[in-house]
């Protein structure tokens, strides 16, 4: 079964959006920060060209905007928002409309953007970076063996969801639950 990255980072969010996207296509309906971080990243994308790669710690690399990966061995597919390549090695930068800070769903997206890299680009992949777009500030996600244990779990256990066809328990943070496009499917939360 093939996976998304972003699969990964809703897993974290909630593993009942990984459920209802993988067994009901469609249902989900897009909400207003959805469309307002696609907006935002646009923007982004175009002001990112004039930015120095020192906060990244990779001058000298080449920025590839809307990168396209998929192995069939990993069974993940995705597309990312910034590569940064260099000769032997590459970066991965998530653009993300939001205030708070770096959590396990943006961590084990850029460690499935990784493993994507690294299979498919033989690049090896050290770091990750998450670019806050309300502030401009960038925070480095270290891409170390326990990190990607823990997205080859993820995939792992995702498949079974998937598979069994059974319905994981929500999240456990209620507020999430406000602004899902599945708010209308849960009805053991409402």
């Amino acid at each position: 079964m093939m996976l998304r990255v972003t699969d990964l980072k809703q897993w974290a969010y909630c593993p009942r959006i990984v459920y209802y996207q993988h067994r009901m296509p469609g249902a989900g309906k897009q909400t207003y920060k959805m469309s307002e971080g696609k907006a935002a990243q646009e923007l982004i994308e175009q002001l990112e060209m004039r930015r120095t790669l020192k906060e990244y710690g990779l001058e000298g690399a080449v920025r590839k905007f809307g990168v396209w990966l998929e192995n069939q061995a990993l069974g993940l597919a995705g597309k990312l928002d910034l590569l940064l390549e260099m000769a032997a090695e590459a970066a991965i930068v998530e653009f993300k409309l939001t205030s708070g800070e770096v959590g396990r769903n943006h961590r084990l997206q850029i460690g499935g953007y990784s493993l994507l890299v690294e299979a498919e680009m033989a690049k090896e992949v050290k770091c990750g970076f998450v670019y806050r777009i309300p502030d401009g500030r960038v925070f480095p996600v270290p891409i170390d063996q326990s990190l990607r244990r823990e997205v080859r779990q993820a995939m792992e256990d995702m498949r079974e969801v998937v598979s069994i066809g059974s319905l994981p328990e929500p999240t456990d943070v209620r507020k999430r639950c406000e602004e899902c496009e599945y708010a209308n499917y849960c009805g053991d939360v409402w």
